[in-house]
């Protein structure tokens, strides 16, 4: 049989496939005898039959791993693990064990954005885990540590987790967990996760979340609400805090300061309040540099409130005014508060501590508390050189 094409021609179609392919001085250096394998191509033969290729029988795949539906145990590095609590927020689920502090616990992050919660999701490994796998943290308590310290895991490991649907805040799930480690930990069974954090649903903020990632967002979006598109640094966020639903009063509170810079300007500080009305947080007001959180509650408290709670707010006020009257024009920092009572003796003591730069040192000065028929009252500020004796009530100066 003729070939229709001629040697000539058909070399060129082929030496400019190969060149079109970037292939074409490889596959000549590769090929025993240079360009025999072209000539081979021109040549008439008689076309070889070879039989088709057998498939190969892929290795069975190891069964998934059973999971049981009852709430997640097993054990980890060899002591007992039983699921007291888990959470599920910022791309992190924690598995925890043990019902006052944490004698085990179990962190995985979860790939993707750290705002979303993971619902209906899936995630499977066996072995050695890809860059893109979650990365699993464990931790224990023991003699040298009061607490659960989960550090990465590095070794290989086992991992079928599922989540389901999420109702009410949380999320339930299963999960198989097992570790190459000496003790061959593995844990397994269901949970229902609380989901905590700040995170996006359905591409809108969730202002319902108790984090402080909630507030800065609050925050950042007040300091743009002029200019969206204007360049902005944060050089730091400062104080954050809010209040739990547990730690009383009527409705929930929180605060933050936040040093920034638009542009090449100056850097500048903003504090904010925040409240959370029907289950969402809102910027309440903005506070000036030289006032103080404390002294400016949501709710002031009465004179026969907690002192943990009244002494804070009025040493705050008498500060603030104090500093006013000092110092006009200069900023009040890093304040905190720490006080003390005695019924038996009916006085008490709170010091404060500030700055009046945000890397300026620490100052201190303290006030007087006494009880009376009214309830608890700010007597005054105590001398540098004086000091509350609690064992006999008396008020002490120092040499």
């Amino acid at each position: 049989m003729k070939m229709n094409l001629n040697k000539k021609t058909l070399l060129q179609i082929v030496l400019l496939v190969l060149l079109v392919l970037g292939a074409a001085g490889a596959l000549l250096f590769q090929q025993e005898g240079g360009l025999g394998f072209l000539t081979d191509l021109l040549e008439e033969k008689p076309p070889e039959v070879t039989a088709p290729p057998v498939a190969a029988t892929p290795p069975p795949k190891p069964a998934e791993p059973v999971i049981p539906a009852q709430p997640v145990k097993g054990q980890l590095g060899g002591k007992p693990f039983a699921l007291e609590r888990a959470a599920v927020g910022g791309g992190v689920l924690t598995l925890v064990s043990g019902k006052d502090a944490a004698s085990a616990e179990i962190r995985i992050q979860l790939p993707g954005a750290r705002w979303e919660t993971p619902t209906g999701k899936q995630f499977k490994v066996r072995g050695a885990a890809p860059a893109d796998a979650p990365k699993i943290a464990i931790g224990m308590k023991d003699e040298a540590q009061a607490e659960a310290r989960p550090k990465p895991f590095a070794g290989q490991y086992t991992l079928v987790l599922e989540f389901a649907q999420e109702r009410e805040r949380k999320l339930p799930g299963k999960i198989h967990l097992a570790l190459s480690d000496e003790s061959k930990s593995t844990v397994a069974g269901t949970f229902e996760a609380d989901i905590s954090g700040f995170r996006i649903v359905g591409g809108k903020p969730d202002l319902a979340a108790d984090s402080t990632d909630t507030l800065e967002y609050l925050a950042l979006r007040e300091v743009l609400k002029d200019d969206p598109d204007k360049p902005i640094e944060v050089v730091a966020v400062r104080d954050e805090r809010y209040t739990r639903p547990e730690e009383g009063g009527k409705r929930q509170s929180g605060y933050l300061e936040i040093e920034y810079r638009i542009g090449q300007g100056a850097a500048q500080t903003q504090r904010f309040q925040f409240v959370k009305e029907a289950d969402q947080w809102k910027v309440l007001r903005a506070l000036a540099a030289d006032q103080i959180d404390e002294a400016h509650p949501l709710e002031a408290p009465g004179a026969k409130a907690a002192p943990a709670r009244l002494f804070p707010y009025l040493a705050a006020k008498r500060l603030e005014a104090d500093l006013r009257k000092k110092s006009p024009k200069q900023g009040i920092y890093g304040v905190s508060f720490v006080s003390r009572h005695s019924d038996k003796y009916k006085l008490g003591v709170c010091e404060a501590s500030y700055r009046s730069g945000p890397e300026s040192p620490a100052q201190k000065t303290a006030y007087l508390f006494r009880l009376k028929p009214g309830g608890w009252a700010l007597e005054r500020e105590l001398d540098k050189r004086e000091r509350v004796n609690f064992d006999s009530g008396r008020i002490e100066k120092r040499k």
